[in-house]
């Protein structure tokens, strides 16, 4: 199965279309970019498991679906704006893939990560950052962040399926940066 989700994935990401989104400032071309990826992983991700993923902003804010994995972005939403696109979702405890922008010493950068909850304090819920890409904006490659991505969707899928939130916890654990609570 994984196989088989890998190459729609790669059918989903080759119709972005790369070329003819711009964008005031560079930061507003790749959020543009990263809302066009993610609006279809969360399509893609939906249609495998057929269980309910939340997207934040809205998917129905960012775009309009067109059938056949196809969005077109809404020309009303401040791209630029937009500091944080995230999927998410529960299994036995909640996660979420998040792209965001960050300064770090001066440089703006973008960054995929999960966002895992790890254990409860106080009644309250403490989230690990596990890093999936980073880049600084002025270097971000589309292709780079997909292909960074791909090799964790596998186990994100089985979490999804069986709602066994080991597969994508032990992957981040043993394969990803933990960069943080």
């Amino acid at each position: 199965m994984s196989e088989a989700l890998l190459k729609a994935v790669d059918s989903d990401m080759s119709q972005i279309p790369m070329a003819s989104v711009s964008g005031d400032t560079p930061r507003d071309r790749v959020m543009k970019l990263l809302a066009h990826m993610l609006l279809r992983v969360w399509t893609r991700m939906a249609l495998e498991s057929g269980q309910k993923l939340s997207m934040s902003p809205s998917q129905y804010v960012l775009g309009t679906y067109d059938g056949q994995m196809r969005w077109t972005l809404s020309e009303s939403v401040n791209y630029k704006g937009i500091a944080q696109l995230n999927i998410s979702g529960i299994a036995k405890r909640r996660y979420s893939l998040v792209a965001e922008t960050y300064v770090h010493k001066g440089d703006e950068r973008i960054r995929l990560m999960f966002t895992l909850e790890d254990e409860k304090v106080r009644n309250k819920p403490v989230y690990v950052n596990y890093l999936v890409f980073d880049s600084a904006l002025e270097d971000f490659d589309l292709n780079a962040a997909i292909a960074s991505l791909k090799p964790v969707l596998p186990k994100w899928l089985e979490t999804i399926l069986t709602t066994d939130d080991r597969p994508l916890w032990d992957y981040c654990d043993a394969q990803l940066e933990c960069v943080g609570i």
